[in-house]
């Protein structure tokens, strides 16, 4: 993908912002009463499955003799502490011990520390529960899963503090890299993940989700959180419970950070690739409220200048988060969720002069996309082994397309002038609006130590509005031999309007139920059976999903772990107006197999050897390129190893070492058998070490390869219209996935600096994605005036740049 530069200049408001942050630094950094060092940390420990508060809980700062111990309420305060970094240890009698590392002290601030959230353990004898605590979300998952928290995502190399780039790292999940921040899991493609943010279902998580055929298979490029935004990420590559559900392959639990009641943190960047500001702190409305304010503007011109990609679009987007958190009282906590994420993207045809080849992209595209989300969560404790959490909330967007077509050519091997350039101008343009408003409800309780029972609804409301229209017809110069033609001698298809020409408006409910029980049938063996059911109006279906898992501790260090269960995926809104009859597709159906084991080699390394099968039926596909109508014929399949070392960050220095193989097959039964799927990558390995110098400079690096994605096999065809003074080029697709895109490496790396000035901070970073350019090609674009292909891919993405804290 490539951009052409445009100088992008600050606003008023940018300018007196950063005036004041400076002012404010100075004399912040100035003051005598701010020459302190030390600071305070406090925080609560929670049970985790009924949120109630844990008196008497012992919080240690391992490497020191300070500690606490939490009250009533669970919580604690650690006071007078050095500036550094910490790692804490929370441990009780009838609770697994944890530790949280990379808690930070700021002189004359609060540290406060999230919620700490403690696994029940059956006292039995002398056992000890030896892998205390960096790796304690593991004990109560019957199936491996991974956490990151926010130090984690902002250190990862590459990713620029982008969660879903940072979680390609992990084993079983492969991505396009480059511009591409979708991932995708054990076979399946960025749209089979779920996503849930602060409770709420929200997968409109990605800038530019769109574009070619190709590129819109590849889902989006940016994340729409801030670094530091996220405070925990938990990953799931499959067999996960019944509690989650509307898609078949994974789910990204994502926790926004909750502001800092105790002290307040503001900062403010401006890099290379735009600006951003952000607040953490008190109100100063409402003594138990906290405000998280975020908020930011990137536009691609000046990095994409730098890096030589001049030639298609001018990108930019923002994003507005605000968070707020109260504690009415010991039993009620309600936090506010508010996301505004609007993007542009314009490619003119100043654009296409840019092009230094006779590959010429005539193409021209204009779109405008806005994303939101307003959600309230309220968690109230019930009694003394239960918890109830109820969400509200209201999420869409509203996205508009236009597209035009240029006519450049070459006279005399020169290009001619741009004002002779004909233009047909927005000849195809698509709105869209789509909104939703979910009740979701979820009571867990805790009958004994050994057992857990979670059930929960969700209701679903959604309203949807589009049109397409063609004005007049277009021509595809690439098309499969499969596809209808009037004129089989014809090698291109002419759309017409007729076909193409809709207008969809739909106001549907959709039901969700589920209950998992939880049993620990002995020390150490747990099971988790579960069931969902769904129910939509736009299909008219019902669909059982059963689910199971179980875990077994072989030995204090070893875990052994299998699951099964079904899985339904509802199809997309995307897909259902493209054609009325769309709406009556059937759920997608994935059966899962999991098992695998996990080896705790220390308490801050582990090894993770997982097997799975996944059988798909109902899969939907398109049968025809000259229609949009899509039929449920589909079906196949996707069975591998992932294989990952982790260390987590102790004793100054983290890491990863994954290695997946994966085999990942479709068949759309019209008679031409299995091939392989787009997001079929057989080998994908991932290296990853970081090291902290010292409390100022960290740095860490990254290579990864992945087998190059499947490619379809095609024959050129030449002077289609047999008129060599309107010479143009088709392609026919012979064979789907038969070959393969060139093998993806790629390495990078970062470095992070922090200087304390009094009360400020000085942060700056450096962060190179793909640091010795090689072009990793993600698509392979067909050029009708030439007949050639034009790989396209990220070659160098650097990004750098400081930020003033206080």
């Amino acid at each position: 993908m490539k951009y052409v530069p445009r100088f992008h200049p600050l606003t008023y408001a940018e300018i007196i912002f950063f005036s004041l942050l400076l002012f404010l630094s100075y004399a912040y950094g100035s003051d005598p009463a701010a020459v302190s060092t030390v600071g305070n940390i406090s925080g609560k420990v929670l049970d985790k499955e009924t949120k109630q508060p844990i008196p008497n809980v012992n919080v240690l700062l391992l490497g020191t003799s300070i500690g606490a111990s939490t009250d009533v309420n669970g919580k604690f305060v650690i006071k007078h502490v050095g500036e550094d970094i910490y790692k804490l240890q929370f441990s009780s009698v009838g609770y697994m011990p944890r530790i949280e590392t990379e808690v930070r002290v700021v002189r004359n601030k609060t540290t406060m520390v999230k919620d700490i959230e403690l696994n029940e353990q059956a006292v039995s004898g002398d056992v000890v529960e030896v892998t205390a605590g960096v790796f304690s979300e593991d004990n109560v998952s019957p199936v491996t899963n991974f956490t990151y928290s926010r130090e984690e995502i902002r250190r990862s190399p590459g990713a620029a503090g982008d969660i879903f780039r940072a979680i390609e790292t992990l084993p079983g999940v492969s991505s396009s890299g480059g511009e591409f921040s979708a991932f995708a899991v054990r076979g399946g493609s960025p749209r089979d993940n779920i996503v849930v943010v602060d409770n709420i279902p929200f997968d409109k998580v990605s800038h530019f989700d769109g574009g070619t055929e190709e590129q819109e298979a590849q889902g989006g490029r940016f994340s729409i959180f801030t670094p530091g935004l996220i405070d925990e990420a938990n990953f799931q590559a499959g067999g996960f419970s019944a509690k989650y559900g509307g898609k078949m392959a994974s789910f990204v639990d994502l926790k926004i950070k909750e502001g800092n009641r105790e002290s307040f943190m503001m900062n403010g960047t401006y890099d290379v690739l735009g600006w951003e500001v952000n607040y953490d702190g008190p109100s100063f409305l409402h003594e138990k409220t906290s405000i998280l304010f975020s908020a930011r503007h990137q536009d691609f011109t000046t990095i994409l200048n730098m890096t030589g990609q001049k030639d298609l679009g001018y990108p930019s987007f923002s994003d507005v988060v605000l968070k707020t958190t109260t504690e009415i009282d010991a039993r009620n906590k309600i936090s506010i969720l508010g996301i505004y994420s609007p993007e542009f993207f314009e490619r003119t045809l100043d654009n296409v002069y840019e092009i230094d080849t006779k590959d010429y992209d005539n193409g021209l595209a204009k779109s405008e996309d806005a994303k939101y989300l307003l959600g309230t969560n309220w968690r109230i404790l019930t009694g003394v082994s239960s918890v109830l959490e109820n969400t509200l909330y209201y999420r869409g967007n509203a996205a508009e397309f236009w597209r035009s077509q240029s006519y450049v050519y070459e006279v005399n091997g020169n290009l001619i002038p741009k004002e002779q350039a004909y233009v047909r101008k927005d000849y195809y343009t698509a709105r869209s609006r789509e909104n939703e408003f979910g009740i979701k409800s979820q009571f867990t309780h805790n009958p004994s130590i050994q057992s857990t029972l979670s059930t929960g609804i969700l209701i679903q409301r959604i309203s949807v509005e589009y049109t397409n229209y063609q004005n007049g017809p277009d021509t595809l110069f690439t098309f499969d031999a499969n596809d209808y033609r009037p004129d089989p001698s014809n090698y291109f298809i002419i759309l017409d309007p007729f076909f193409i020409n809709t207008a969809f408006e739909a106001r549907k409910f959709t039901y969700a139920g589920f209950a998992d029980y939880s049993y620990s049938v002995t020390d150490t063996w747990v099971i988790l059976p579960g069931v969902r059911y769904e129910y939509s109006e736009f299909n008219r279906n019902s669909y059982v999903s059963p689910r199971f898992s179980t875990s077994y501790e072989l030995t204090e260090r070893i875990k052994l772990r299998a699951a099964t269960g079904i899985y339904y995926q509802s199809p997309e809104l995307r897909i259902v107006w493209f054609d009325g009859s769309n709406a009556l597709l059937k759920n997608e159906r994935a059966v899962h197999y999991i098992a695998g084991v996990t080896t705790y080699l220390s308490d801050d390394v582990k090894l993770t050897t997982e097997v799975y099968h996944k059988d798909l039926d109902d899969l939907i596909i398109k049968p025809d390129r000259t229609s949009d109508k899509r039929t449920n014929g589909g079906s196949g399949y996707a069975r591998g190893i992932d294989i990952g070392l982790v260390k987590k960050f102790v004793d100054k220095w983290y890491g990863q070492v994954n290695y997946s193989y994966s085999t990942s097959r479709r068949n759309d039964n019209n008679g031409l058998g299995e091939y392989n799927y787009d997001f079929d990558q057989p080998h994908v390995f991932n290296i990853l070490f970081g090291y902290e110098f010292d409390n100022e400079w960290s740095f860490s690096t990254k290579w990864k390869y992945a087998t190059g994605r499947p490619k379809d096999s095609y024959i050129v065809h030449a002077d289609i219209f047999n008129n060599p003074d309107y010479l143009r080029y088709s392609k026919e697709i012979t064979d789907n996935n038969t070959e393969r895109l060139p093998d993806f490496h790629t390495w990078n790396i970062r470095v992070d600096y922090r200087k304390q000035f009094g009360s400020v901070a000085l942060v700056a970073f450096l962060d190179i994605l793909n640091l010795y350019g090689r072009l990793n090609v993600n698509e392979e674009r067909f050029i009708e005036l030439t007949g050639k292909i034009d790989p396209k891919g990220f070659e160098i993405l650097p990004s750098f740049g400081m930020k003033l804290e206080f």
